[in-house]
């Protein structure tokens, strides 16, 4: 058996090396010459461009198009695929309708029990 350990698989690292490399790096930054207050600007900058477009990505929702429309409560068995199918306007795929019941009646997941009562939305054209 030529290797015992994994350690004694691989060559052990060359520290110098790392550490030349490093300062190499350390030295190429430092002449840059860049003020560290445009550095800041320019981060503070980038944080408030992203979380503005996060906010306005998050209130860009159709929810004007949602209106709430009749009830009904779930029978055994019923999925809601099956009550898509039934309730759904003729030109709308199925999987938006089941999104519109999940967003009006504020469903985590697709699961549903009977006996449970849902709000069917309806879609403004």
């Amino acid at each position: 058996m030529r290797y015992s350990t994994y350690q004694s698989i691989y060559e052990p690292v060359n520290s110098e090396a790392v550490k030349t490399n490093i300062g190499n790096l350390q030295k190429s930054f430092t002449q840059l010459k860049m003020p560290t207050w445009i550095l800041k600007l320019s981060l503070v900058a980038f944080i408030i461009i992203v979380g503005c477009s996060t906010v306005l990505t998050v209130f860009a929702g159709n929810e004007n198009d949602l209106l709430p429309g009749g009830k009904i409560a779930v029978s055994e068995g019923d999925t809601l695929w099956s009550i898509s199918v039934d309730y759904k306007p003729e030109s709308m795929d199925t999987r938006v309708y089941i999104e519109a019941i999940k967003q009006v009646n504020q469903l985590q997941s697709t699961t549903i029990q009977a006996g449970q009562v849902l709000v069917l939305p309806q879609i403004s054209q």
